[in-house]
């Protein structure tokens, strides 16, 4: 068992640091975190992705998403948000392994004419219940119409200006070659892709997942300090 590690500190004071140092912190310390690939549609008909990793469950009932979008390094906001904002719905594509390798195309920022569809030759397929496209690709995905959008943190300041999107699943996809035996969602054929700190990523694999049996109120009673 490892011990208290309260004397080897490095501390972190917020009120210290810029927003876009806070940010960075926050990236290299809340890892793996899940990536949305965010497709959604202009009101020009011209498609977007967007990888998106401050991305959350909120809860079951009703059936909410969160994802926080901040501004363009040119202080613009995001074509992600300017879509989502007039379609008022998304789409989150879940991110598998099947689209690691450009993971970085999709989220370079380009001009508000670029098709990422054409440029990671992935295929746009229409959604059930939302006006937003989908990725054809995608062995998962979760249709989304915005309720509610949080204005947070400095506007015009660079990792300040923050639009927290709460959003309601209105259908969910997937196709059957993700699920077991059992009929349930297999983490290992799902195969997520995570995003770590900077430009690091995370891929599903065997070795990398474990079980633990629930522990029994006898079990919980007999630890020490608990007796």
């Amino acid at each position: 068992m490892v011990g208290s590690r309260e004397e080897q500190q490095m501390i972190f004071d917020p009120e210290e640091h810029s927003p876009m140092e806070c940010q960075f912190m926050l990236s290299q310390l809340i890892v793996p975190r899940p990536i949305a690939m965010v497709s959604t549609q202009s009101s020009d008909g011209i498609p977007n992705i967007a990888p998106m990793s401050y991305f959350l469950p909120i809860t079951g009932d009703p059936m909410l998403v969160g994802l926080t979008m901040g501004l363009r390094e040119d202080g613009a906001q995001k074509h992600t948000y300017l879509n989502a904002s007039e379609s008022g719905d998304f789409v989150v594509n879940i991110t598998s392994d099947v689209f690691a390798d450009q993971i970085e195309v999709v989220a370079f920022e380009s001009d508000a004419n670029a098709n990422e569809f054409a440029a990671t030759g992935w295929t746009p397929v229409a959604a059930t219940k939302v006006s937003s496209p989908a990725i054809g690709e995608a062995s998962a995905r979760l249709e989304c119409e915005i309720r509610k959008v949080i204005e947070l943190g400095t506007p015009e300041v660079p990792f300040g200006e923050v639009h927290l999107v709460i959003a309601e699943v209105v259908w969910v996809w997937f196709s059957d070659d993700v699920l077991n035996e059992n009929e349930r969602i297999d983490p290992l054929k799902l195969a997520p892709i995570s995003r770590l700190g900077l430009r690091s990523f995370l891929k599903t694999v065997p070795e990398g997942i474990y079980s633990l049996p629930r522990i029994s109120a006898e079990e919980y009673a007999a630890l020490d300090g608990n007796s």
